[in-house]
């Protein structure tokens, strides 16, 4: 990855607007602490800019700060290198492709819901975490390991229903519930199914509570996680 050239402050400006700016109060130090995800934030700033730029709501907002911070901590990781939607932009594809110790290259796809516990510990319904592995599906290719980080505002036991809704999953498309996978956009089990196999892992990543990531590996993938790999997930930012 390049040194960064640009100074920190204009930078953050030509990203984010002004210093008072919520996206440049939050992301601004982490572009301070590490060179590796100021680098990256160099070279993708036009794409990172026109999609701050782009930004309606809170929501959006704290979804674009949760992708980026994806990003950043994958690059606390040195032997992890990360390329922003090399797919291009405004296709159905995964946010990043990542390369692990130089030759191992991984899609990742990011979704943050859109949930708050009301109160703190209190469990997602893994109803969410459903709606949300069955609405990234459909982004992630077939001839590569992909992996779907997950997360959500505020501290909440949520990692817990990460395993629960797989198995759910996997339960209806075994019953053959038809109707089930129909309403969430797919032509039946069998299409589900054909999806459900690109999906090597899903990691639940939770920013406010600072603890290492909760991972959890497909048994059914076509292109599962390797042992280095999947350790290496599960230890982000330990």
């Amino acid at each position: 990855m390049i040194r960064p050239t640009i100074p920190i402050g204009e930078l953050t400006a030509y990203l984010f607007g002004p210093s008072d700016s919520s996206l440049a109060s939050e992301i601004g130090p982490w572009l301070v602490a590490s060179p590796r995800f100021r680098a990256f934030a160099e070279i993708y700033r036009d794409k990172i800019r026109k999609k701050a730029r782009g930004v309606r709501d809170d929501e959006g907002r704290r979804d674009l700060a949760f992708e980026l911070a994806i990003a950043s901590r994958l690059l606390a990781e040195r032997r992890f290198g990360v390329e922003y939607e090399s797919y291009g932009v405004g296709q159905r594809a995964p946010d990043f492709r990542v390369t692990f110790r130089t030759n191992l290259r991984f899609n990742v796809e990011v979704r943050r819901l859109h949930w708050s516990a009301p109160t703190p510990g209190a469990p997602i319904d893994p109803a969410r975490v459903i709606r949300a592995v069955s609405d990234k599906l459909g982004q992630l290719p077939a001839a590569m390991i992909n992996v779907l980080f997950l997360g959500a505002d505020g501290p909440s036991s949520a990692a817990d229903a990460l395993a629960p809704a797989m198995r759910s999953l996997e339960e209806r498309a075994a019953g053959k519930d038809e109707m089930f996978f129909e309403q969430r956009g797919f032509t039946g089990t069998r299409d589900f199914q054909r999806h459900y196999r690109r999906l090597s892992g899903a990691v639940w990543f939770d920013r406010d509570e600072g603890g290492p990531p909760s991972l959890w590996r497909n048994p059914q993938a076509r292109h599962p996680l390797p042992a280095d790999l999947a350790r290496a997930l599960s230890q982000l930012g330990h």
